[in-house]
């Protein structure tokens, strides 16, 4: 039967909207991605913020130790990071991935062997968890860029900020089981900070962490998308809808569209190296100064992580309406006010009701805003070098490591507050370079508006051929 002419043209259209405009971002890739983190934040988030700083002080023997051990799995993450993301972009980033996979299980090696034998101020055990962060940080070098340029590679433009927000909120809720267990495993050993119960926590986290390997082996290259997951300012089906930004400069026009990229890692960097000062800290702070039991720590981050994980959703959610630099400003410019406060409210530190408040906002609000930068940097990172600039994020990790080593050292010699403080005035200066990206970066509904617009326009070109 002939089927009416209002019928074949709808169809049509439908047809033709569904493959650009509303296809879906979760894909074979996107999906393992996802599980990979939600293991791999379950072991970490077991010890790694909570137990592992309080470990490495209790066997180093001063707070510039544990700062030195975390630079060094920075320093480890920057000299591989750099060749993985070339071999990725040149070569297969899944062949990058299993490169990384094999040698996780040397680095959890190490950190078990380290832990075993660990006694409070003894050498040979701190040399053993520095060489086990050291292969850590390789590790991450060698998967963490690779794995996140085929996600992006994997999900069209226009919706990676909810795959990057989902990415965060499954790993949030499942950091926050992390340290839930470390919650229940110093409950019935006593409630103390004792080398026996760390001991445990950190063991039970590095078996979870090794989960994280199978949905990454998993992972191929033959399921990244076409042109849709290309840069936003090099897609064909785009170039009309953003001629107008594209044209756009801003700082004396030094900065432009092209340029993007490179303004939101130097804006990265600055924000990491504040943060690597201050959180890897966190712990001994209230520890030290709060003089918190290990039970409520561990409740304390395991709520931390959950919560955050449900404000990537609401951040998500009011990207779509107000734009995703918008409120990435009004996050950080929250997230930084409460970092200065921690520093100057020196007489409540022994006060958990009014620290911790403060404290869990500043998380919130600034982790929160993590996802939406993450989705930034991928729209405007051309694919083909993808994988060499996700790698290049990795100099941020090192900031944050390798800061970590000027914030021990801080500590040591004037106090948590004044560190804090520094911290807040470096990490303002991030404030005006994301302002002067507001005109160049498109906000995901005008690239849904476009590709939907591009597909009607293909379609009536269709229709009237026929």
């Amino acid at each position: 039967s002939v089927k009416p002419d209002w019928f074949r043209k709808s169809g049509a259209m439908t047809a033709a909207v569904t493959p650009v405009a509303r296809r879906s971002p979760w894909t074979h890739n996107v999906i393992c991605g996802i599980v990979a983190t939600a293991f791999y934040r379950m072991g970490a988030g077991l010890y790694m913020m909570t137990v592992l700083p309080s470990f490495i002080l209790l066997v180093g023997g001063n707070n510039f130790d544990v700062g030195f051990a975390e630079g060094l799995q920075g320093l480890a993450n920057l000299l591989s990071a750099m060749p993985a993301g070339y071999i990725a972009d040149k070569w297969s980033r899944r062949a990058c991935i299993r490169m990384g996979t094999c040698l996780t299980f040397l680095s959890a090696g190490c950190l078990l062997l380290a832990v075993i034998i660990a006694k409070p101020k003894d050498f040979v055990p701190f040399v053993l968890l520095c060489l086990a962060l050291a292969l850590q940080g390789i590790c991450d070098g060698i998967i963490n860029g690779p794995l996140a340029a085929l996600m992006d590679d994997s999900c069209p433009a226009g919706r990676r900020s909810d795959v990057e927000s989902m990415n965060a909120s499954v790993g949030g809720v499942a950091a926050s089981v992390g340290p839930l267990l470390g919650l229940i495993v110093f409950a019935t050993t006593g409630n103390t900070w004792t080398t026996f119960s760390m001991k445990i926590v950190i063991c039970v986290g590095i078996f979870l962490s090794l989960l994280a390997i199978i949905p990454c082996l998993l992972m191929h290259d033959k399921y990244a998308l076409a042109e849709s997951s290309e840069a936003v300012h090099l897609q064909k089906n785009l170039l009309e809808s953003q001629r107008w930004r594209s044209e756009q400069s801003t700082c004396f026009g030094l900065v432009t569209v092209q340029r993007v990229c490179i303004v939101m890692f130097i804006n990265q960097l600055i924000l990491t190296i504040g943060a690597g000062m201050t959180v890897k800290f966190f712990p001994v702070f209230f520890k030290e100064e709060t003089h918190l039991k290990p039970v409520l720590l561990q409740a304390v981050f395991g709520s931390l992580n959950l919560f955050a994980g449900l404000g990537n959703l609401l951040a998500n959610r009011l990207s779509k309406k107000f734009g995703r630099l918008q409120v990435i400003i009004c996050g950080y410019i929250v997230g930084i006010t409460c970092t200065m406060l921690m520093g100057t409210v020196r007489s409540y530190y022994t006060v958990p009701a009014v620290m911790l408040p403060i404290f869990l906002t500043r998380c919130i609000c600034m982790w929160s805003c993590t996802p939406l930068l993450g989705s930034i940097i991928a729209d405007y990172t051309p694919k083909a070098t993808r994988g060499r600039w996700k790698a290049l994020s990795s100099v941020a990790v090192v900031g944050w490591s390798g800061s970590a080593a000027v914030g021990g050292w801080l500590i040591d010699h004037t106090g948590f507050g004044v560190t804090f403080i520094i911290t807040a005035c470096f990490q303002t200066c991030s404030i005006p370079i994301m302002c002067i990206l507001l005109p160049l970066v498109a906000k995901e509904s005008e690239l849904l508006a476009a590709q939907s617009a591009e597909s009607l326009t293909a379609t009536e070109i269709s229709m009237q051929a026929e």
